[in-house]
């Protein structure tokens, strides 16, 4: 009796079309040589996959490419997953700003907005606010939120992948029971952005730290494209930073990793709500700059470095220094090709980076400081809205393992697989 052999045919037709179509998410448009390299599937292989997933419209076929061609034979074509396939939304529920942002499974930014609101503003309006935005942005451009795939979304604040994790046995008390509280409080906020989005659009829903969203971002499309050891800190309200090590994003045991906003700079300054002192942050932040130069808006501190104000000046190469001290240490530990820095302080520029550099450089080892290049983000407002859409859409090889279901908590710090 012939064995059956159309189960396991069509078990290995499904994985090289899902190795086609994976390589198409991480990289984008490609052609069928670049495709043929990529997968390690034979010219005739792929040329089966691709025309069953071109008549099954999963892919499109576009035009020759600008000044290539086969030389003699057809021009160049690309392909790419179909842009019709479906959306992603990306949010970023900032401390005074809320950014909503749309891309298609082509990995093409389809629109993004943002709105502001205040820092005491409830979590549910928060979330209120981004569904009313993704709902605009639909109707404005034409899309069906019928081909929504996912939201990933970015929360201030640690974001414990297990939806909490239990105080250590060697915590007090008093000490264990403020921490559990804390994390809790984290916990319940995730879940409800999780739980309320997920009832509002009845799809996947993805909820992570923004600032490590952020990371992510420009580690994919923004500064650090292409890298694989990459530290991101963020100079806002807050200060806040992400690790991508070795092509992998670390979050660390409770989600807490990269808060180097909260090393201590000056142990005899007054207390931080974090339970440390003298805290980078109570320096560096946007209010603790806007308080230092006597001025509410930044705008006015930017018009007054263009102006050439010298008290002004120092105040921003004091923060430059400031976080050039933190950073060089965080570089020692972790080695990266290079520091990103984002958020509104950046806008400072060199004024900022320079002190930050020269710090950095005389605070670190030659073998860390050899080839290590400290430059802005690219990605502007919406960097942390863009890594909620990587989520979603697992744009990248970096994305190629992100555990989308929590962790055991008893694991300890944890890599997320990412390469």
């Amino acid at each position: 009796m012939a064995k059956d052999t159309a189960g396991p045919l069509r078990l290995l037709r499904e994985t090289h079309e899902e190795r086609v179509l994976a390589v198409l998410r991480t990289q984008g448009a490609m052609t069928r040589a670049q495709l043929a390299e990529q997968t390690g599937l034979s010219r005739a292989t792929l040329s089966s996959i691709v025309q069953h997933l071109l008549a099954g419209q999963a892919l499109t076929e576009t035009g020759a490419e600008e000044g290539a061609s086969r030389g003699r034979g057809r021009p160049v074509t690309v392909l790419t997953l179909n842009p019709g396939g479906g959306l992603a939304v990306g949010m970023d529920l900032q401390h005074r700003a809320v950014q909503v942002t749309v891309a298609n499974v082509a990995h093409e930014i389809v629109a993004s907005t943002g709105i502001a609101c205040s820092e005491r503003t409830p979590w549910a309006r928060r979330i209120e606010l981004a569904s009313e935005l993704v709902e605009s942005l639909a109707a404005a451009n034409s899309l069906s939120l019928k081909a929504l795939a996912g939201v990933g979304v970015g929360v201030v604040g640690p974001v414990p992948e297990t939806g909490g994790h239990p105080a250590t046995p060697e915590d007090s008390p008093t000490r264990a029971q403020g921490k559990q509280s804390k994390t809790h409080s984290r916990a319940a906020r995730s879940r409800l952005v999780h739980d309320g989005l997920a009832e509002r659009f009845d799809v996947p829903v993805y909820v992570d730290n923004n600032t490590r969203l952020a990371a992510l971002g420009e580690a994919i499309w923004g500064a650090a494209a292409g890298l694989q050891n990459v530290l991101y800190l963020r100079l806002s309200y807050g200060v806040g930073s992400g690790l991508v090590l070795g092509g992998h994003l670390f979050s660390g045991a409770g989600g807490a990793a990269g808060e180097l906003g909260h090393v201590s700079v000056d142990p005899e300054w007054p207390p931080c709500p974090c339970g440390g002192r003298g805290c980078l942050e109570r320096y560096v932040s946007l209010g603790a700059v806007l308080e230092e130069c006597g001025f509410r808006q930044f705008d006015e501190v930017l018009r007054r470095l263009e102006d050439g104000d010298e008290a002004v000046r120092s105040v921003i190469a004091r923060a430059g220094e400031r976080i050039g001290t933190v950073l060089a240490a965080a570089c020692n530990t972790v080695n990266p090709e290079m520091v990103v820095i984002g958020g509104e302080l950046a806008a400072a520029g060199d004024v900022l980076l320079d002190p930050v550099r020269d710090t950095v450089r005389k605070h670190t080892h030659s073998q860390v400081r050899r080839g290590l290049e400290i430059t802005p983000a690219t990605l502007g407002h919406d960097d942390a809205a863009r890594g909620g859409i990587a989520l979603v859409l697992r744009r990248s090889a970096l994305l190629a393992g992100y555990p989308a279901a929590p962790a055991d908590p008893a694991s300890g710090a944890r890599f997320h697989d990412l390469g």
